[in-house]
């Protein structure tokens, strides 16, 4: 049963915000009075400072609420927008190594985790993500134990995979963000430990007013328009279109304390519900889902005698998905993250010193549980049409059309943890010198992670005919058609690690006439790379005259991914067993654990070479920039193998990795503050166009699991490819060449508002799963299955977005706002879709209100 009706957006909004405004004029806008403080629509700014403007570094941007709810689309994804930047993509927006899948269904919609993003080229874990200056970034979110998403998957789910892990910990809803500070280039020595960039998420502080926010939002499949996208516009296996929806509710409420402390409160739900067919030889109803993301989180400010400012603040996320397969008979997954965020902060000033040190606990813990620890792939119809489905009362393909057909049962991922805990220390002092500012800082931390199986798992992965009839007594995986032949068991096992990082860094910065400089040094150590790593970072403009500046930087950034590789080692591959006959006995053979040592490594890192020049327009009022970006990743971490003395292969990390990101970008942005035109307050624009190029060695220490004859293999050009090779030969990102219009306008003194944006890929030659498999012949495998790719010339795609608000009440500081998001406005199609995910999605709505006071 859909557990949201689409009326409960009507019925609650009106009702729910007169109840906050404390009367029954909601239904009638009251004009502003004269020194009404009422807020009004987010500012348009421009995301560039002018040429003449003495900023060092010009590889930071901001994303503004307007933006947010412009790019973010109907599902509120703050990830989403700042995808949107140049520079900046997601793994919704990159193809899947070459192949292109826009179908969507009903678990899609259930995925509530923000996007994950790479910057400047780094890998979607290669970020740094702060909550208001503090790291709110997962040490061990790297999986390398790849597997087909949860929406996509059509076999069996990974087996060693752990599902809902992220870069970041802490999923922050659009309702209470100020805007986000992104760190393409250019950055920092305060900031390490990433290859990509920077995030840093402004939530709003204790101001010592006394105010509230209350939002909430609406979708659904009722409010989106699907259309068939695969390349003839056939639905042979009968997918429905998907079935869901979405609610989003949040809360603010800050209050002085004193005339010195004060205290804020956040809290929001965003939840989804989906209902999904079983596959076509399944006997049973349809399978419902829920997914519930909830945020939270406090914060206290008290300002002493002293001028000294004291802070504490604590948050925390629950994200709780569950999913239920369509594919296997009687298999669901629960996924549960918590996680948990407490910071001290005390600021004051010494003389001439300037001074903040802090004190932060994070906890990050992810449970998978499975309702079954097996998985049967039994036969449905064998590949001679007969069909085999006689004592499985739950499958039955005899209606189906001839070829073999797989009866699938449970599921092999089992019950999994992974548990993330640290605690930091930062003290950074600043203060004049020789005309500038000189900065430096130093941190701790500690890390205890640990990742582990609960109990064993086991895979009946093959099955045979079973000509005899006979079973042995209590063999649940036999019965008179068939018989399991091969069943691989996944041990349980447990892995702790524990590491201590020492941080510390010192920048100096100053202005001249016609020169800005920003220098730093960082230096970053951890106990388990046992490495001392040194990168400069240095930051020069020069400004001929008022109207223009060019900036060069040399920087240099190192990982801190060394705990997501330490905490895989000694994971057990699989003991294999294989039996004849129906009644014969299982033979055994142990394929022995993943072992990747890192004594004698050194820690990759990244060159980056930037030239950037901005321009001051005379004729338009606007800014241009130009940005030339230039990346190498040395040293990356790639596995290797060699043969043990036991005749076992081993594998093991080196140093063989690499990868080259080169990028030219143009921007240009123009406020018009005041307007000729009636009623129409401002109109801000902003206009960029980007291509960028990425290459990534293949050598990636990123593995698939062989144990089960899963490698994923492809056929291109008649030469066969492992997924990373084919990675490497296509490039990571296939979209060059993208673009982004931005149109914001304000109306009637904030009463109205009104954004238009385009996020556009330009066509460009790239490759596509054909969805048909071929068996063919790779040199290390031997004869696999293989996905059959093919070239593909994708057209030019322009998803046209639209967000709207008015203002509908006002009374002093209380205000209520109506909102309208769009998605995909004019209801184009990305590419093509395959025949297990047939819906594409179009155009869809969101509807939503905003109550202050």
């Amino acid at each position: 049963m859909r557990k949201t009706p689409g009326l409960f957006l009507l019925l609650t909004c009106p009702l729910v915000s007169g109840l906050l405004l404390g009367g029954p004029a909601l239904a009638q806008a009251v004009p502003e009075t004269e020194g009404s403080d009422a807020a009004t629509l987010a500012p348009i700014v421009v995301r560039h400072h002018k040429a003449g403007e003495t900023e060092t570094s010009e590889g930071a941007q901001e994303v503004e609420t307007g933006e947010i709810a412009l790019f973010g689309g109907v599902s509120g994804d703050v990830n989403a927008a700042i995808a949107a930047l140049p520079g900046v993509q997601d793994e919704t927006r990159r193809t899947v190594d070459g192949a292109f899948d826009t179908g969507t269904n009903s678990d899609t919609k259930l995925n509530l985790q923000p996007s994950r993003l790479s910057i400047s080229g780094g890998s979607v874990n290669e970020n740094l993500f702060m909550m208001n200056g503090v790291s709110i970034s997962s040490t061990v979110a790297a999986e390398p134990f790849t597997a087909t998403p949860l929406d996509k998957a059509d076999g069996s789910t990974g087996i060693n995979t752990i599902y809902g892990l992220h870069p970041q910990s802490q999923y922050i809803p659009e309702a209470f963000i100020e805007k986000v500070e992104v760190q393409t280039s250019d950055i920092s020595a305060q900031y390490g430990g990433f290859q990509g960039g920077v995030v840093n998420y402004r939530l709003r502080e204790p101001s010592g007013e006394k105010r509230g926010l209350y939002t909430f939002g609406y979708t659904s499949d009722a409010l989106t328009h699907y259309s068939n996208g695969t390349p003839e516009g056939s639905n042979p296996l009968g997918r429905s279109k998907p079935e869901w929806t979405r609610r989003e509710i949040g809360f603010e409420y800050e209050t002085p304390l004193s005339d010195r402390t004060a205290l804020l409160f956040s809290i929001s739900r965003n939840a989804a519900w989906g209902r999904k067919q079983l596959d076509y030889q399944y006997l049973g109803e349809d399978v419902e889902a829920e997914t519930t993301s909830d945020f939270a989180r406090l914060a206290l400010r008290h300002q002493a005698d002293d001028g000294g400012v004291f802070s504490l603040s604590a948050a925390a996320t629950d994200y709780d998905q569950d999913w239920a397969s369509n594919y296997a008979w009687g298999y669901t997954l629960a996924t549960r993250t918590r996680a948990r965020t407490l910071t001290a902060l005390y600021e004051n000033s010494f003389g001439p010193w300037d001074m903040t040190s802090s004190l932060t606990y994070a906890t990050n813990d992810v449970e998978n549980d499975s309702n079954v620890d097996y998985f049967a792939n039994w036969i449905g119809r064998y590949y001679d049409n007969t069909t085999l489905d006689g004592a499985l009362g739950w499958c039955n393909v005899g209606a189906l059309t001839t070829g073999y057909v797989s009866c699938m049962e449970g599921g092999f991922t089992g019950d999994k943890r992974l548990d993330d805990d640290s605690l930091r220390a930062d003290l950074k002092v600043s203060r004049a010198l020789a005309g500038g500012e000189l900065r430096f800082g130093a941190a701790v931390q500690k890390t205890r992670a640990s990742r582990s199986r609960l109990k064993d798992t086991t895979a009946y992965a093959a099955f045979n005919r079973n000509f005899s009839g006979v079973c042995a007594p209590g063999d649940a995986f036999c019965n008179a058609d068939q018989y399991a032949w091969i069943k691989v068991i996944y041990p349980a096992y447990a892995t702790t690690v524990e590491a201590h990082k020492l941080e510390a860094f010192t920048e100096w910065e100053k202005s001249w006439d016609r020169i800005d400089l920003r220098a730093g040094l960082r230096l970053d150590r951890n106990d388990v790379l046992d490495n001392t790593d040194v990168a400069p970072r240095l930051s020069l403009a020069f400004r001929p005259n008022e109207a223009l500046r060019v900036d060069l930087g040399l920087n240099r950034y190192y990982s801190d991914d060394y705990l997501a590789y330490a905490i895989h080692d000694n994971t057990p591959i699989a003991i294999n067993r294989m039996r004849f006959s129906p009644t014969g006995d299982w033979t055994f053979y142990d394929f022995g654990h993943y072992r990747y040592t890192q004594q004698g490594l050194d820690t990759p890192y990244t060159d980056e070479i930037k030239l950037g020049m901005t321009a001051d327009d005379p004729w338009s009022e606007g800014v241009w920039r130009l940005t030339l970006l230039d990346r190498h990743g040395r040293d990356q971490f790639a596995q290797a193998a060699r043969t043990g003395a036991d005749g076992k292969e081993i594998n093991f990390l080196t140093n063989a990795g690499s990868s080259r990101y080169r990028e030219a970008r143009l921007e240009y942005d123009r406020v018009w503050d005041r307007t000729r035109l009636r009623n129409l307050d401002s109109v801000g624009l902003r206009v960029s166009g980007v291509f960028a190029d990425n290459k990534t060695s293949a050598s990636s220490y990123y593995d698939s699991d062989d144990a089960l004859n899963e490698l994923d293999l492809i056929w291109y050009r008649g030469t066969s490819y492992s997924r990373a090779e084919f990675s490497e030969l296509t490039g990571n990102y296939d979209i060059p060449v993208r673009a982004q219009v931005e149109l914001q306008t304000s109306w009637k003194d904030g009463q109205y508002g009104l954004g238009i944006g385009a996020d556009i890929n330009f066509a460009y030659d790239g490759v596509r799963d054909t969805d048909v498999d071929e068996t063919h012949t790779n040199p290390t495998y031997g004869d696999r299955p293989h996905s059959l790719f093919e070239d593909y010339r994708f057209k030019t795609y322009a998803q046209i977005n639209l967000s709207a608000q008015a203002r509908i009440f006002t009374d002093g500081d209380r205000e209520a706002y109506l909102k309208l998001k769009i998605a995909n406005l004019l209801d184009d199609s990305a590419g093509p879709s395959t025949l297990q995910n047939p819906w594409v999605e179009g155009r869809s709505v969101w509807l939503g209100t905003q109550v202050t006071w």
